[in-house]
């Protein structure tokens, strides 16, 4: 029988070609054992990947929409944060505006009418709040500025109550800036609601509140007829100026009912957003679970071909270590 044997060349090629396909074995089980999925999903599946891919593009699916439901939690708590501090602002000065007589009275119109700018500037800053880099209440226009800086605005209104006689005057001159185009209207922006957030394959939810919203600017107007007081409105008389802040102090409270319910509408927005997200969640985990299934490996099994492959890759580092020693003595 005639024995075969190879060259140097030949062997050196061979034994480095079986280091490179058991390395890559190695580096294939070392990835299933750490990860449980097998490395070779097109064996796994027996070259069927249309459920796999069915799984794969809806983990993708759902997790844009973890990231939309997210984006919507946080603009749905910034807009209620914002209409609650709003309305306990405009609440509290109401109820010491209309307690204000002229007689015995527990804080003077100056005083009120200090409080008053307080809590309007509080909420024009309130109203700029940005999320993300988002301005919550400028709709489709969200890198702009909801309403202009406080500063303009009171000195604006300052200019159209100028020459205001009475209370009634005042009020008028405040609430016709508030309506008309060249006031309110040009110094907030002016951009659409939010269009609809899908937030599931079947749930979408509207965050439409700007700062156009009407709740709103009633709530600005009352805020703004009382921060006259410290504007200068009808200075000189007392009587006056004791009747503007219970005007002022009469619309915000009028207006409680409805910031009160537009901050539930907002509430229930985000239970519906909250309920999304979860459902989101456990369809996910669904399918996480599934994908495993299809392309889980066993563990103890994978491991133990692993330790097998280790041991291969030394004794071929033994046997290279050997051979690359061998003399012409070894060999005769």
């Amino acid at each position: 029988m005639t024995a075969v044997s190879l060259g140097d060349l030949a062997r050196t090629f061979m034994l480095r070609r079986q280091n490179v396909a058991l390395k890559s074995q190695a580096q294939r089980l070392s990835t299933e054992t750490v990860t449980g999925l097998t490395a070779d999903v097109r064996k796994k599946v027996k070259g069927d990947l249309g459920s796999i891919n069915g799984i794969d593009s809806s983990l993708a699916l759902l997790a844009a929409r973890k990231s939309v439901t997210s984006e919507a939690t946080l603009l749905a708590s910034g807009m209620q944060n914002v209409l609650s501090a709003m309305n306990k602002s405009a609440s509290d000065l109401a109820l010491d505006l209309t307690s204000l007589s002229p007689n015995g009275m527990k804080m003077t119109t100056d005083q009120l009418g200090t409080a008053a700018e307080d809590a309007f500037r509080s909420a024009i800053s309130a109203l700029n709040t940005r999320i993300g880099d988002r301005s919550i209440f400028a709709g489709n226009d969200p890198q702009s500025a909801a309403v202009a800086d406080a500063d303009v605005i009171l000195a604006s209104l300052e200019t159209a109550i100028a020459g205001a006689a009475s209370a009634a005057d005042v009020e008028q001159a405040v609430f016709a800036w508030f309506n008309n185009a060249g006031g309110y209207a040009a110094m907030s922006c002016q951009a659409a609601p939010l269009a609809p957030i899908a937030v599931s394959a079947t749930e979408n939810v509207k965050l439409q509140v700007t700062a156009q919203h009407s709740v709103i600017k009633e709530t600005l107007k009352g805020l703004a007829l009382a921060a006259m007081l410290n504007r200068g409105a009808l200075s000189g008389s007392d009587a006056g100026r004791t009747s503007l802040a219970e005007s002022a102090g009469a619309r915000l409270l009028q207006g409680q009912t409805d910031r009160i319910d537009l901050a539930a509408r907002i509430g229930l927005v985000e239970e519906r957003i909250e309920a999304a997200a979860t459902a989101n969640a456990a369809e996910t985990t669904s399918l996480q679970i599934a994908r495993i299934e299809l392309l889980g490996v066993d563990s103890y099994e994978t491991a133990t071909q692993l330790e097998a492959t280790q041991t291969q890759i030394e004794t071929l580092y033994k046997l290279t270590t050997r051979l690359s020693r061998m003399s012409l003595v070894d060999y005769l």
